[in-house]
């Protein structure tokens, strides 16, 4: 059996990361004097290979729930016969759809831990890398797997653990700015409780330098949005789902999944400090919804067992971001139900590519 680190060894961590946590200052872009490469070796010094940190928690079927209606669904499954959500929280045993499981094993630290910028700093290198952004991953279902009679998912009611390794910290160079960054891998696994493996979910976090404080930002100008002539050319050969999200959704959001990250619903902050032109819309807010339009479209066409249907893997990256107040789109192939592979995308209406994925359907 593999040898496993309990949660209270996590916090350890987490205390040594708060130790050698700094305030945001314009200190911390002294560039001159910081190696990357030795700070990411320190990081990772602190992550012994192959060592692992465990939780266990509670799928509340009241999270789901709340989780599920902050994304404008009122069923778990579309074309169930259950009730509307508003009315009663979902039924003991009832899977938990691909992407939803982001709604548990959230951060849990006291404030003190946190970056100024709100970030849950558990895995964070050391300064001036402090400034985190979640730029892409993939996520499997092997629980789901088509060929097998019997499916592992997690589930309303269940116990069930998740197992966080740290894999990576690769210091890498911004080819437009010529700034350093780091790029932490980790994968986490979630097993239900008969410790059967039911998702994996690698991410790719981006640490980039504090920002100087003395200098105001540069907030970009919104490009101006395509015709609908233009929209419409785009849309061709595609299923496309609108969207244009508010900063109550944004709330909402940040306070289900417990992130802090103040870029999400701190107007000033955002732009004054951060240098975005609104509140940003969560990179993994549209991984779920390219995952509710496929499964969505697999519903329709007869693809799912009873309205339940998982893929196989996702890939994305992130590559501009979404803006609260703005119109942006999800457009998946019109064949994508009936192939094993889809290429979809994130895409503003002013023409901008803000994630690209690409699903595996079993």
């Amino acid at each position: 059996m593999r040898t496993r680190v309990v949660s209270q060894q996590l916090k350890a961590v987490v205390h040594l990361q708060r130790a050698s946590h700094r305030p945001f200052s314009s200190s911390h872009t002294r560039r001159s004097s910081q190696n990357p490469k030795a700070i990411a070796d320190s990081f990772l010094s602190k992550f012994a290979k192959g060592q692992e940190f465990v939780r266990k928690q509670l799928i509340d079927p009241n999270q789901l729930r709340l989780f599920s209606l902050t994304l404008d669904r009122d069923q778990i499954w579309t074309g169930t016969s259950s009730s509307s959500l508003e009315q009663e929280e979902p039924k003991e045993g009832t899977p938990v759809p691909a992407g939803y499981h982001l709604a548990y094993f959230t951060p849990a630290q006291l404030p003190g831990i946190l970056g100024l910028d709100g970030t849950d700093a558990s895995f964070n290198p050391n300064s001036p890398f402090t400034r985190r952004m979640w730029a892409g991953g993939s996520v499997h279902w092997p629980g789901a797997d088509a060929g097998k009679s019997s499916k592992h998912y997690l589930r309303v009611g269940d116990i069930a653990t998740e197992v966080t390794k740290v894999l990576s910290c690769e210091p890498k160079t911004i080819k437009k700015t010529g700034e350093s960054m780091l790029v932490v891998g980790i994968v986490k696994e979630f097993r239900d409780s008969k410790d059967n493996l039911c998702v994996v979910d690698k991410r790719n976090w981006v640490f980039r330098e504090a920002l100087d404080l003395s200098k105001p930002p540069k907030i970009p100008i919104k490009p101006a949005e395509l015709s609908q002539a233009e929209l419409d050319q785009q849309a061709q050969g595609m299923i496309v789902r609108n969207f244009n999200r508010d900063v109550v959704q944004l709330f909402r959001m940040s306070a289900l999944t417990f992130n802090a990250h103040r870029i999400h619903y701190d107007l000033p902050w955002a732009t004054n400090v951060e240098g975005h032109r609104n509140v940003v819309v969560h990179g993994p807010l549209n991984q779920i919804s390219m995952l509710d339009l496929w499964r969505d479209e697999m519903v329709k066409q007869g693809k799912s067992d009873n309205g339940i249907v998982y893929p196989k893997e996702l890939f994305y990256r992130a590559t501009s971001p979404v803006y609260g107040g703005e119109p942006y789109r999800i457009l998946m192939p019109a064949d994508a139900p009936s192939n094993s592979q889809a290429d979809m995308q994130v895409v503003s209406n002013d023409g901008t590519v803000c994630m690209k994925a690409t699903m595996h359907s079993w």
